[in-house]
């Protein structure tokens, strides 16, 4: 799923995580960076003590964990507007941690447990670009629905 939500993102994109530890916030950066060409998904880890990592695929995948920041304003600390605006694709686990500091066309992608191996999922658009955008990821992501 995530491949394919890869798919459609474009330069600039962000790309909002929320759910609870274990839910597979990490796991579905995986598979947007195999989505996006990055040579070993399998080194994707969670970047939760260097606060970012970034992969190199056909977008450059600029992956966050803001789980260990106070607030937005420890992640404008480090650079994330600039980042943001940097040509490739943003991803930040645990963006409802952070939230003020996310652009104003963004995607937030909620992931609830429903058990041991299920997952849902709900994406949110904000901003004129991304809403326009929603139908198309709605339609990519047709084969997961239930």
């Amino acid at each position: 799923m995530a491949a394919a939500f890869a798919g459609l993102v474009l330069p600039n994109d962000v790309i909002g995580l929320c759910g609870p530890l274990g839910a597979g916030k990490t796991c579905f950066v995986k598979g947007l960076a195999a989505g996006l060409g990055v040579s070993d998904e399998r080194a994707v880890i969670s970047p939760t003590f260097v606060l970012m990592r970034v992969y190199a695929g056909r977008l450059t995948l600029y992956h966050f964990d803001a789980y260990r920041l106070r607030d937005a304003s420890d992640m404008e600390e480090i650079g994330c507007a600039e980042t943001f605006e940097a040509g490739g694709v943003s991803v930040i686990e645990w963006a409802d941690h952070v939230g003020a500091c996310l652009p104003s066309e963004h995607f937030l992608l909620g992931i609830e447990v429903a058990g041991e191996t299920r997952r849902f999922f709900t994406l949110q658009a904000s901003g004129h670009g991304p809403c326009e955008r929603l139908a198309e990821f709605g339609r990519a992501l047709a084969p997961w629905r239930r």
